[in-house]
C-alpha cells in the first residue's frame, strides 16, 4: 500500500510539473476555438472576368405568386438583380432593404419605366411560402413594390449552373446554418449582359443611378439626353468599387475650351490688327 501511495503521488507531482512547464497562452490556445482564415474576399464576383456575361434567356423561374416566367421576359430594360435566399436570419433582408432605400434617392431613372428589380433565391429549399413571406417582410410601397419581382429558380440545375455563369459564389455553413454570399446588385443590359457588380455596403444612390444609366448601353430617348450627359460625367472606379468623377473627362473638356477662346481671341486680335492697317493705309494716301 505504502509503494502504491508513492507511485501515486509521484504520478501527481509529475503532472504538476508538466502544467507548469506549458506556458499558460498555449493551455488557452488548446482549448480555444481555431480562428476561422476564410478570406471573405474569395466571394467577391471577379467582375473584369464575368462581365458581358448573360443569363441564358430559357431559363425558367417562379415569381412569389407561382407563377412562371423566362428570364428572358425582363429583356429589354436593365434589370437589378439581388441574389439572396429567404429563409435568411436576416443579412438577405438588410440587403434588399438597402436597396429599396437607396432607390429612394434616385431620380434620373424610374422602377417599371426605366429598369427592373428582380430578387432570386439561390437556396433550392425555398418555395412559394418563403418566397412571399419574405416580400411581406420588405413591406415595399409604391412603385417599388409594383415593379420589383420575387422568385426562385425552378430547377435545381439552373440554379448551379446561371450562378456560376455570372461568379456568383455561396456556401453553406454548417456549424452556423448560413449561407456564405456576397450581398451585391447586379446590373444587367436589356440584352441580359452583366454590366456593373455594385456591394451594398459601399455605395449610394448616385452609385446606383449611375449602374442603371450603364447598363442602358446608350437606350436613351431623346428627353433623357440630360441623363446621359449626367452618365459622362462620372465612370466607374474598380479600386473604389463606386462611381466617381470623370477627371480625364474635365481636363479635355477644359482642354478644348481653352483651345477655343484661344483660336478665337486670336481671330478677333487679327481681325482688328488687320482693320487697323486698313485705317492706316488710308490716311497715309
Amino acid at each position: 500500500m505504502r509503494i502504491g501511495g508513492r507511485y501515486i503521488q509521484a504520478l501527481i507531482a509529475m503532472a504538476i510539473v508538466i502544467a507548469a512547464a506549458v506556458p499558460p497562452a498555449a493551455n488557452a490556445q488548446y482549448f480555444r476555438r481555431p480562428v476561422s482564415s476564410f478570406d471573405t474576399n474569395v466571394m467577391l464576383i471577379d467582375e473584369k472576368a464575368f462581365l458581358g456575361t448573360k443569363i441564358d434567356p430559357a431559363t425558367v423561374l417562379i415569381d412569389q405568386n407561382g407563377k412562371e416566367f423566362l428570364w428572358g421576359d425582363t429583356l429589354g430594360k436593365p434589370v437589378i438583380l439581388v441574389l439572396s435566399y429567404y429563409t435568411c436570419d436576416g443579412t438577405c433582408s438588410v440587403i434588399n432593404t438597402n436597396l429599396a432605400n437607396l432607390l429612394k434617392d434616385v431620380s434620373a431613372v424610374r422602377p417599371g419605366e426605366d429598369y427592373r428589380i428582380i430578387t432570386l433565391s439561390f437556396d433550392r429549399h425555398d418555395k412559394l411560402a418563403s418566397t412571399s413571406a419574405f416580400k411581406t417582410h420588405l413591406a415595399l410601397t409604391g412603385p417599388l413594390a409594383e415593379h420589383w419581382t420575387f422568385a426562385t429558380f425552378k430547377t435545381e440545375a439552373d440554379l448551379k449552373s446561371q450562378t456560376e455563369k455570372i461568379g456568383f459564389k455561396f456556401f453553406w455553413s454548417p456549424e452556423d446554418r448560413v449561407f456564405l454570399h456576397p450581398g451585391a446588385f447586379l446590373f444587367f443590359s436589356p440584352d441580359s449582359r452583366l454590366i456593373r457588380v455594385l456591394y451594398q455596403d459601399e455605395v449610394a444612390g448616385r452609385d446606383v443611378e449611375l449602374a442603371v444609366l450603364d447598363a442602358k448601353q446608350g437606350q436613351f430617348r431623346p428627353r433623357e439626353v440630360i441623363n446621359f450627359m449626367i452618365s459622362l460625367c462620372y465612370s466607374y472606379s474598380y479600386h473604389d468599387g463606386k462611381y466617381v468623377m470623370n477627371i480625364p473627362l474635365f481636363v479635355g473638356f477644359g482642354a478644348l475650351g481653352a483651345g477655343l477662346v484661344t483660336l478665337f481671341g486670336s481671330m478677333l486680335i487679327y481681325k482688328r490688327s488687320a482693320r487697323l492697317g486698313d485705317k492706316n493705309n488710308v490716311e497715309a494716301v
